[in-house]
């Protein structure tokens, strides 16, 4: 409640270097003769506003006829006072006079008016009545005379009453830190002006709000609660409104805020209260009941979720050597190590905090079965020895598999046909022994005839896979050979095949067989290609140039030969100057598109050095290819800017052109304004600061509405004051304003 009260003052002048009274009923300024200079003092006795919050203060000056008359504007050059409370005796004038206050204009010739202090002045003058001072002097160390003699501003006061509004020193809430973790404790200062003041203390936070506490003195504790954390689930911290209501005797007689930001302690992080790990691979979850290299690919699926509001908001996954981003998933390969593998999960919420999970999985080695040596030779029916042309046929085996902690399985079989037969018939069966397959010479049970060659086929296969070989048993061995119908020779061997000469032994020439002959006519390899004009097998250094030549357009060709695919890449060179790379879907070359460079001769510009041509159903069309050489800019209906400098580019596109942006939110720093805006609570017509922190450069636009729909009774219009760029106060503006109400505000400047 504002209080209006009004105190007389006792005048005095002296000299700036007089003690003495040149006047005990009146106030002067300057002189009235040159050579002298008047410091005029004004006590306001009984005066005491300390510690009040002044909000107006009004002068009514009753002058004498000194000095020029009425319609001339002089300046009061109002100024502290040395001494309070009363007119001290024995000081000079200049001794009684203070640091200046500032200054303000009237006319003061036989008259009587009231001036209100504005601006500066009235802050000064507030300042200087809230630390307890009642006593002024007006005073201009550097007078001017006129042309009559006396000085512009000479004046002189005989009446002066102060008016003065104020309301209780309304205590200003600080805290003891900045920041504090919820679940931590602060202090909430009041930092009251006298002992006589008692507070209530809230607080506001996002959408919810509570007390703190009542009959508060000079400080209290406050550990705001974790519970606050789901106010912000997009944030590690926010602004927190503390409001302290100060109290007199029982009476309201202001409200102040301050604000603090919480923050979510580090240990609010999300969880990660399941994880799943299954093999899909049903075989082997079934028969091995173990993640096997190899066979198992395994699924994961993420049980997690915030915490205190937090949502999740992304899914980090690490399974052999892959990174998945996906809370429930199916890997993209099997397994690929045995061992110890690890699965690491970091999954983060919508504050940014993470949770981790890691763990262990046992997985089985296992590679296919195996078989590493299978050899076969006629014997003597005893299987001790070898026999070229015995009926009976030893083996030697070695293979294996993988045990999967001896849940797999590992058979062994062997086969035998003719080698002119289509059909394998079984021989035997070979047990494996701890996984392992061995056998040495082992005699086989059969008669295989010498005049005949056999096949032997060995399959060795696990629970999930089979592996086989096939080698080949040759007839018995013989100097020559010949078929009964004269069309056939074995050499080494019998003969068995018409029309051609079968070889049991290695052929070796004693003159090296023509090309004419289907030979190399070389002994060693670089020879024979040579001799043929190839090239080397893959995997070898081919040396020298390869030269292809043609009339207009020599190329090379490469044709893959996969189910039956047509396609064909062609590198083409052309009479013009000009190097090809391109794709052909068929022979026709009616369906390509192609990759062409140009030499400087055939394409002078830059702008056509690299060209794509497509041939599309016989019909050709050339395009260019963008590059950083290029003469011509790349317009915008290809992808560019259609500029050469930045400032081309943006006005091309149409970022130079605020009205062009449609979509996304621009941040406020790149408003060519400042905007500040919250929330507060006004009690009655009691003044409440609200500070501002947005760095204004000058006073900012203010504007306060009441929040949600509040009810009509004790309802008055807002007001504000004391606007400046870090600071204003709201109230209820007449007296009909009561009770406690939600103020929304928004503060726009530069």
């Amino acid at each position: 409640m504002a209080t209006t009260v009004n105190y007389s003052a006792s005048l005095v002048t002296r000299k700036t270097n007089s003690s003495s009274n040149g006047s005990s009923n009146s106030a002067a300024q300057e002189f009235y003769e040159a050579g002298s200079n008047n410091v005029g003092i004004i006590c306001f006795s009984g005066m005491n506003l300390a510690n009040k919050v002044i909000q107006e203060v009004y002068f009514t000056i009753t002058a004498k006829k000194a000095g020029y008359g009425e319609g001339s504007t002089k300046t009061v050059y109002l100024r502290k006072a040395n001494y309070q409370n009363s007119i001290v005796s024995g000081v000079t004038g200049s001794g009684y006079a203070g640091d200046a206050l500032g200054t303000f204009t009237g006319h003061f010739y036989g008259n009587t008016s009231a001036y209100e202090m504005t601006g500066t002045l009235f802050n000064a003058i507030a300042s200087y009545l809230a630390a307890g001072n009642n006593t002024f002097t007006i005073y201009n160390p550097s007078p001017s005379a006129s042309a009559q003699g006396y000085s512009y501003n000479y004046l002189s006061w005989s009446d002066v009453v102060i008016t003065v509004t104020y309301e209780e020193g309304v205590s200003e809430p600080s805290t003891s830190a900045s920041s504090v973790a919820m679940g931590s404790a602060v202090t909430i200062y009041t930092n009251r002006q006298s002992t006589a003041m008692t507070h209530t203390i809230s607080y506001w936070f996002g959408n919810t709000s509570g007390a703190i506490a009542t009959n508060v003195g000079a400080s209290v504790s406050w550990t705001p609660p974790l519970s606050l954390a789901s106010q912000i689930p997009n944030a590690t911290s926010g602004i927190c409104t503390i409001t302290c209501n100060t109290f007199v005797n029982g009476s309201l007689i202001g409200t102040r805020t301050c604000t603090i930001t919480l923050t979510v302690p580090a240990s609010v992080v999300p969880s990660i209260s399941a994880v799943t790990v299954d093999d899909t691979n049903s075989t082997v979850k079934t028969r091995i009941a173990a993640y096997v290299k190899g066979l198992s690919k395994l699924s994961v699926a993420i049980t997690a979720a915030g915490v205190r509001g937090s949502t999740i908001s992304s899914y980090r996954t690490t399974l052999d050597g892959v990174t998945y981003t996906a809370a429930s998933f199916t890997a993209t390969k099997a397994l690929s190590a045995a061992g110890s593998l690890t699965l690491s999960i970091t999954v983060t919420d919508s504050r940014g905090r993470t949770a981790t999970y890691s763990t262990t999985l046992t997985v089985l080695d296992y590679s296919y079965p195996s078989i590493s040596r299978f050899t076969a030779e006629r014997c003597n029916s005893g299987g001790t020895a070898a026999q070229v042309d015995g009926n009976k046929v030893r083996y030697t085996l070695t293979g294996g598999g993988s045990s999967l902690n001896s849940k797999n399985t590992l058979t062994c079989t062997v086969y035998y046909k003719l080698s002119t037969a289509s059909a394998w018939t079984q021989a035997e069966t070979v047990t494996p022994s701890s996984y392992a397959i061995s056998q040495t010479n082992k005699l086989m049970s059969q008669t295989f005839d010498p005049l005949y060659s056999y096949n032997l086929k060995v399959t060795v296969a696990d629970y999930f896979y089979s592996v086989e070989q096939i080698i080949s048993i040759g007839t018995k061995q013989v100097l020559l050979d010949f078929l009964s119908n004269g069309n056939g020779i074995g050499i080494g061997k019998v003969a068995e095949t018409n029309g051609y000469i079968d070889c049991g032994w290695p052929l070796k020439l004693s003159t090296p067989l023509a090309i004419a002959y289907g030979g190399t006519g070389s002994v060693n390899a670089n020879a024979a290609i040579a001799n043929l004009g190839g090239v080397k097998k893959a995997g070898d250094t081919m040396t020298g140039n390869l030269n292809i030549q043609g009339t207009l357009y020599p190329s090379l060709c490469l044709l893959p030969t996969n189910s039956g695919q047509t396609n064909r890449i062609v590198f083409e060179g052309s009479y013009v100057g000009a190097a090809s790379f391109a794709a052909w879907e068929d022979s026709t070359g009616n369906n390509r598109r192609m990759l062409e460079v140009r030499t400087k001769a055939y394409a002078s510009s830059l702008d056509n050095a690299v060209m794509v041509r497509v041939c599309d159903g016989g019909t050709w069309g050339n395009y260019r290819v963008f590059h950083e050489g290029m003469e011509t800019v790349i317009p915008l209906s290809k992808g560019g800017t259609g500029g050469t400098s930045a400032a081309t580019a943006r006005s091309k596109i149409g970022a130079n052109n605020a009205s062009n942006l449609t979509t996304g939110t621009l941040p406020a720093a790149r408003l060519p304004f400042k905007i500040e805006y919250g929330q507060t609570s006004v009690t009655g017509v009691s003044w409440t600061t609200v500070n501002l922190t947005a760095g204004f450069t000058a006073t900012p636009t203010i504007i306060v509405s009441y929040a949600g729909n509040p009810t009509s009774s004790g309802i008055a219009v807002l007001k504000t004051g004391s606007e400046s760029t870090t600071s204003f106060q709201v109230c209820m503006a007449g007296s009909s304003g009561s009770g406690t109400r939600k103020v929304n505000w928004i503060a726009i400047g530069t």
